[in-house]
């Protein structure tokens, strides 16, 4: 049993942690209603007169990123689903020694992949795209993304495949189904749960996704959200109302879609962390 001094020890610490959290929103929310003037004389003043302005001034702005962010984000989560599904179905199963080698390798591939910098694939990745006449285009962005996320998104689902009873596969063979119809009478649904769960740490991901964006875009297209509010700083100064006010609007959606699958990924992240 936890003491009473311990319980309050902690319920200190929730508050510290949640407050350390809370002030940096505040702040934010504050200085995206001042204007450039009332920033640079009290940056951190408590007392003014708020004004929507600035959110006129980049609500445009902020509309495109945000639908180049949705188009992006949603294109790389199916597509991430649709592979690394059956890819976390086939590395959960083990039908042989010889493919229980198979499955050492690639896992030891994808966690070779997983510890390799964002940055250090720009390189390749950048040669790659202009073979395929896929540089400065939406498309080389999502095809780079994907490759970016499918291998966590593999790693993530394997524990939900694994969860899944090895009897309830037997008795589908002893019922006659084939290797289609189980996976997509069976391991899919009973997979349901896992899905949406990686399905929103891909979103979540790839809605923050910077270096790629800023790599394989060229300059004059409409930038994702990260992209966009990059743009706020120059070497000289920064419009911190703006880029404030640009921060509260694209987050909007990612808030919507954390309160939304926030059970699921506590309950997911936890099963793989125990598998």
């Amino acid at each position: 049993m936890i003491g009473r001094r311990t319980r309050r020890a902690f319920q200190v610490i929730a508050v510290v942690l949640g407050l350390s959290y809370l002030l940096p929103l505040v702040w934010i929310v504050l200085t995206s209603l001042k204007t450039k003037q009332q920033v640079l004389e009290d940056p951190n003043g408590l007392t003014f007169t708020p004004t929507l302005d600035t959110y006129s001034e980049v609500i445009l702005d902020g509309l495109g990123a945000i639908v180049t962010s949705v188009q992006i984000a949603v294109i790389v989560t199916l597509a991430v689903i649709v592979i690394a599904v059956p890819a976390a179905y086939a590395l959960a199963r083990r039908l042989s020694p010889s493919w229980n080698l198979v499955i050492t390798i690639v896992l030891a591939a994808l966690l070779v992949l997983q510890m390799v910098p964002q940055p250090m694939t720009v390189i390749p990745l950048y040669s790659v795209l202009a073979s395929w006449k896929l540089l400065g285009s939406l498309g080389g962005l999502i095809v780079a993304d994907i490759a970016l996320l499918l291998p966590f998104a593999i790693l993530l689902l394997r524990p939900f495949a694994l969860a899944i009873p090895t009897a309830v596969y037997e008795a589908a063979e002893l019922d006659g189904a084939g290797r289609w119809h189980t996976f997509r009478s069976i391991t899919l649904p009973l997979l349901g749960n896992g899905i949406l769960t990686v399905m929103s740490i891909v979103l979540i991901s790839v809605w923050g996704e910077f270096v790629y964006a800023i790599n394989f875009l060229p300059q004059g297209t409409v930038l994702p959200v990260s992209g966009l509010l990059a743009q706020q700083n120059s070497t000289y100064s920064a419009e911190w109302n703006n880029l404030m006010a640009l921060a509260v609007l694209t987050s909007l959606p990612l808030l919507i879609v954390f309160l939304v699958s926030q059970k699921r990924l506590t309950s997911g992240l936890s099963l793989g962390a125990v598998k």
